[in-house]
């Protein structure tokens, strides 16, 4: 019986392919490198639009907030209603005190432990809302951009403290002229809030506790209410 003659290698068939995958991985390659470009544009355009906004609503450099330079009178008056605080929570004694924008801003104007907010800060208060005009630097911000941005311009809001924590209410923010939506800002609140109990829970305690932390572990209660600041600290009976 004859054997089927044999096929010489230029006879060969053409290897099967699988359907559908002959372009696979260009393909791939290719919606890839689309998708790298579509999220560099992304990323450079929000970057673009994040740098425009900072550069539009920060300063390149601080501006001096102007203070009326307080009266020996004023002076001494809110120099009295900060020593009876300082001492009321060094003997652990409860005491509210009032403090009206006249009183800090003498402070801020005068008082050796108020320099680093000298030039930098005017309070008024009405309506149960305080009002700052600022000049602060941003480097503080864990954001890029900022290091040496500064914020110039105005910040209105509700503020309280009590021993369950911290209540923070923005109502309006202006900043190197230009208003910022409420929308924007006016969920925050809860945010600032929570950044203000977290300082408060880390501050240093035996040796190391500052002045300050010393204080405010004495201060039962603070609130912005009509016209003025109220501090009560813990202790006894109110005086």
């Amino acid at each position: 019986m004859d054997s089927p003659p044999l096929q010489s290698s230029s006879q060969l068939p053409p290897a099967s392919r699988a359907p559908g995958c002959g372009c696979c991985a260009a393909g791939c390659g290719t919606m890839l490198l689309i998708a790298i470009a579509g999220l560099a544009l992304v990323l450079g355009a929000t970057w673009y639009l994040y740098g425009k906004a900072i550069n539009s609503i920060t300063a390149g450099q601080s501006t001096t907030v102007q203070l009326e330079e307080p009266s020996a009178e004023q002076f001494a008056a809110a120099s009295e209603k900060l020593a009876q605080l300082r001492n009321a929570a060094d003997a652990k004694q409860a005491v509210t005190v009032e403090l009206t924008a006249m009183d800090l801003n003498a402070l801020i104007a005068r008082h050796p432990q108020f320099d680093d907010l000298r030039g930098k800060m005017r309070v008024a208060i009405a309506e149960s809302i305080m009002t700052l005009d600022l000049s602060v630097p941003m480097s503080g911000l864990p954001l890029p951009r900022l290091s040496r941005r500064w914020f110039t311009g105005r910040i209105s809001f509700g503020f309280s403290y009590d021993e369950s924590g911290f209540s923070f209410t923005p109502r309006s923010l202006e900043a190197s002229g230009h208003t910022i939506a409420e929308e924007l800002f006016s969920d925050l609140g809860p945010t600032i809030a929570s950044y203000f109990d977290r300082q408060y829970s880390q501050s240093e305690t035996g040796e190391n506790e500052s002045e300050r932390d010393r204080f405010w572990k004495q201060v039962r209660s603070l609130a912005v209410v009509d016209d003025k600041v109220v501090v009560t600290t813990k202790g006894g009976e109110t005086i």
